[in-house]
């Protein structure tokens, strides 16, 4: 078959891309990754044969140009009135998808479907229960012995009774040979069939519910169960057997496409089996019967290795809910985004996709099926015989070199080439993760530099400390040193956009900043106690968090020298997770960047430093509804606000400026990136219109904005794909060529790239809230002051765009504030002792952050540090300071600054002078 012959099945009607595209994908999608899949149904609302084109098409795509590709039937359009027999459509499926098994995939066997099929045709049975159960279990096996191989040679063994026309030579056989032969096979047939249909001990079959829910109760023999279902017998309806058939195929092609371990056929099943359907006909057509009972029997399988396409539809049966389709495109982004996330439960089991005839002038439908004719399933390298070859090989060999491990027990090497050494491990992605000192085993990564660099930057200040300490005599009055832990993503994921993301190496230069300030206090008054700061890497995202959160617990059950843990920049779910497993070892925690307000209730031991989401959304709700922000230099009248509702920092932030800012004012797009780290929303998460892929997005927001330019834009998701957004924007900037956004904090992180969001999109106008703006308190805040000039002595030589930009960026202050926030408790813990260094510990540091550090508090870098503890009225900062900041060039323009600047400086309000506004 040629790409022109492909090309001229599949209609190039516009959209058709999308759509086949996703049928690809989900056909040779991976087993892991799979979850069940809509039937889909192509309605021909006006007539037509579109939807048995595209039918045809795809029967194409599959069968390749040499060979089939993946395995299908395709049953043909049943003539109106003409409704063949029940078993007719099965035997048809069973028949093409056996016959269109790909090369190398072995025999498809349907032990379910054929014992239910011998039950189903087997001749009505009368007598005693005993004998026709017997009866039907030998009629069945009589069946098996029609395409076993194995068992019909058996029976041939066991010779022929006189009933069966045999000699008296054949009978004296069969008299020493049937037992063995012929009863025993058929004996254990009857226990292999009672196995499989009614399910192993420790779990139930669906065959075993299926009866459960007839009868109330499960069977004990599936003979005894079965005869309900024999031909003949009274309350057997065509409804019924075609639901018991249905269940046992579906069955048998989940158990087909399981691979096996010792079975490299079935290893390279990698595709679903598709079923097609040239013409479902009207509502009650024999075909559109059997889609229904396949739609219900797939959700209640949970089948995830069948996907049937439908045309010809001529009306629809409104008995089962739909997903109902604008259109091909909408058609193939609803199955691309099944195919990155999977259904959930109670979604509709049918996907309806109006199409009608039309024009086929899509010129990028014509171009897209040109070079892609034919399905591209996974191609292993070796064959099936090879592979068994090669396993016996592998097997040899490693026995081999398990004797040599036995016998040179250091042959391996095994302790010189682990990559993880100490106290880290492999992580999710690949990566070590874990506990360590400095860059030994974490940032080794060309694009990640600059993160290795501060990392050795505070392995030196670690070993420093260390020299001056060791000349310290035994009775030296002065403490010894506390070490204190980062916790944080060092490593990004395989292939990750920014390897490091969500401030890691802002955060980590202001651990090493505020490290040597605070050491260098420490060494110089004596009556400070110097911090040692070890990294834990929690992995891309916080994948790894829970178990580096253990690791770092049963590091400090052994080393009473661990006061405490900063970190957590993130508020995900795992981070929660792992904030209660710290929590319960009883280690303080101070966060650093992290926002969402359910952080706090994860534990009495954690301490908050930047303000909540809700506090920042009751910030930038006020600034929307009054600051000209719009594309016009207006107020807005409305606001798209995008969200993530996998992500907790983002559904936490949108969920709070929509309440701030009012719910009819504010349209909800949800929009959910191809790579979420989270398997599905939040638990309550926040309601709004989906939106699929990221140029739906762009065209939504552009539509919102074209529609009333007085419409802004609220980003409450993550930073990494606002670049992509913007990008996208820019594309099709042609219909908003001006656009007004205000984003949170997160966006922060892309703001320290050397491309910058103006250079994707000029029509940008973007506000952004940051939790500390060092250079606004410069002139007002002596802890702002050292802090910059901290940093401009550390980084000060650097011009990349990236430091400059670090500079002005609330992760490096806010980090500071926290490792001086945690430093404060040790220091005043210290003090209750009497100078007894051995008393200090984090039992007696938990007591002084609880209760709340003297004088309330400290003058930070990003504001006021409200440190009153639990005691004095909650673990955070009630009115932290906030900032929203214009991004215009080098120099970001503050727009807003609401909260405590220091003791005596509380900002109220804000505005020019002649447009002031309280704040919240």
């Amino acid at each position: 078959m040629t790409a022109g012959d492909s090309q001229s099945r599949i209609p190039a009607y516009p959209g058709v891309e999308r759509f086949v595209d996703a049928f690809d994908k989900l056909v040779a999608q991976s087993r892991r990754s799979r979850s069940r899949v809509p039937v889909v149904l192509l309605h021909e609302p006006d007539g037509g044969d579109a939807g048995r084109r595209i039918v045809a098409g795809l029967r194409s795509r599959m069968r390749g140009r040499s060979e089939v590709l993946a395995p299908h039937a395709y049953i043909p359009q049943i003539p109106d009135g003409a409704d063949p027999p029940p078993l007719e459509l099965f035997e048809h499926l069973t028949l093409q998808l056996a016959e269109t098994m790909p090369p190398g995939t072995g025999e498809l066997r349907l032990h379910s479907y054929r014992l239910l099929r011998s039950v189903v045709t087997a001749p009505a049975i009368e007598g005693l229960m005993e004998r026709r159960h017997a009866e039907l279990r030998n009629h069945c096996y009589a069946e098996h012995r029609n395409w076993s191989r194995t068992a019909q040679t058996l029976w041939w063994l066991g010779g022929r009774d006189q009933a069966s026309g045999g000699t008296l030579l054949e009978l004296l056989w069969n008299f020493v040979a049937g037992p063995l032969f012929q009863r025993l096979p058929r004996a254990l047939f009857g226990w292999r069939a009672n196995r499989r249909m009614l399910g192993r001990a420790r779990s139930r079959s669906w065959y075993a519910e299926w009866v459960r829910r007839q009868h109330g109760s499960p069977p004990t023999d599936f003979f005894r169960s079965a005869l309900d279902l024999v031909h003949g017998e009274p309350g057997n309806e065509p409804e019924r057997m075609d639901r018991v058939l249905m269940h046992a195929l579906l069955a048998d092609l989940d158990q087909a496409s399981r691979a096996r371990l010792l079975n490299p056929w079935r290893r390279r099943r990698t595709s679903r089996f598709v079923l097609l359907f040239d013409g479902a006909g009207p509502a009650d057509s024999r075909v559109q019967r059997f889609l229904r009972e396949l739609r219900s029997a797939v959700e209640d399988l949970r089948c995830t290795s069948v996907f049937a396409v439908a045309g010809g539809v001529l009306s629809l049966a409104s008995r089962i809910p739909d997903i109902n389709a604008s259109g091909l495109a909408h058609a193939g982004a609803e199955l691309i985004n099944i195919e990155r996330r999977g259904m959930t439960p109670g979604q509709p089991t049918g996907i309806v996709v109006p199409v009608a005839e039309g024009p086929e002038d899509d010129q990028a439908a014509v171009y897209w099926l040109g070079r892609w004719p034919t399905l591209v399933t996974p191609s292993p390298r070796w064959g099936p015989g090879a592979e068994v070859a090669g396993v016996l090989g592998i097997g040899a060999a490693a026995l081999a070199l398990v004797v040599g491990l036995i016998l040179v027990p250091d042959l391996g090497g095994g302790e010189k080439d682990d990559p993880c050494q100490g106290s880290t491990f492999l992580g999710t992605d690949g990566q070590c993760v874990g506990v360590a000192e400095g860059a030994a085993e974490f940032g080794n990564a060309p694009s990640e530099q600059a993160l290795r660099a501060v990392l050795q930057q505070i392995e030196r200040q670690n070993s420093a400390l260390d020299r001056e300490l060791a000349d310290r005599p035994a009775d030296d009055p002065r403490p010894g040193r506390r070490t204190v832990v980062y916790f944080g993503p060092l490593t990004g994921g395989e292939n990750a956009e920014d390897p490091v993301r969500g401030g890691t190496l802002a955060e980590l230069r202001g651990i090493a900043l505020a490290q040597r300030h605070i050491n260098t206090q420490a060494l110089r008054s004596g009556e400070r106690v110097p911090l040692r700061v070890l990294t834990a890497n929690a992995g891309d995202r916080f994948k790894d968090a829970p178990a580096v959160a253990e690791r770092v617990a049963e590091l400090a059950a052994s080393d009473p020298s661990i006061a405490g843990v900063v970190g957590f920049g993130q508020s995900r779910r795992n981070t929660y997770d792992a904030i209660r497993v710290l929590d319960k070892a009883g280690i303080p925690m101070v966060g650093t960047s992290g926002t969402a307000d359910e952080l706090l209730r994860q534990g009495e031991h954690y301490y908050q430093t930047a303000p909540t989401d809700a506090r920042a959304a009751e910030v930038m709700a006020v600034f929307a509804s009054n600051a000209r922000m719009t594309a016009g230099g207006q107020k807005a009248r409305r606001v798209s606000l995008v969200a993530d509702a996998t992500d907790a920092y983002s559904n936490s932030l949108a969920a709070s400026f929509r309440s701030s800012y009012g719910q009819a004012r504010t349209d909800v797009l949800l929009y959910t990136p191809t790579d979420a780290p989270e398997p599905g929303p939040v638990p309550g998460a926040l309601g709004g219109r989906p939106v699929a892929t990221v140029e739906d997005l762009a065209r939504e927001v552009c539509g919102a904005v074209r529609e009333d330019p007085r419409t802004a834009v609220v980003w409450s998701a993550r930073a990494s794909q606002f670049q992509v957004f913007l990008a996208e924007i820019g594309r099709i900037s042609g219909d908003c060529p001006k656009i007004g956004v205000l984003a949170g904090d997160d966006v922060i992180n892309i703001l320290t790239d050397d491309r910058r969001p103006l250079d994707d999109f000029k029509g940008l106008t973007l506000f952004y809230v940051s939790h500390g703006h060092a250079p606004s308190l410069v002139t007002r805040s002596p802890e702002a002051a050292a802090f910059l000039s901290a940093y401009d002595r550390a980084y000060g030589g650097d011009r990349s765009a990236r430091t400059r930009a670090m500079r002005e960026d609330g992760h490096v202050a806010l980090a500071w504030d926290a490792l001086r926030y945690l430093a404060e408790g040790i220091d005043q813990a210290w003090r209750t002792t009497g100078g007894q260094d051995d008393r200090l510990n984090r039992v007696l540091l938990q007591g002084v952050l609880y209760q709340g550090l003297g004088g309330g508090g400290f003058d930070g870098a990003t504001g006021r540090i409200d440190a009153h503890g639990a005691a004095g009225g909650g673990r955070l900062t009630e009115d932290k300071l906030l900032a929203v900041v214009r991004a215009s060039g080098e120099r970001p323009a503050t727009e807003l600054l609401c909260g405590r600047v220091s003791r005596e400086d509380d900002r109220t309000a804000w505005g020019p002078e002649d447009d002031r506004h309280p704040c919240p």
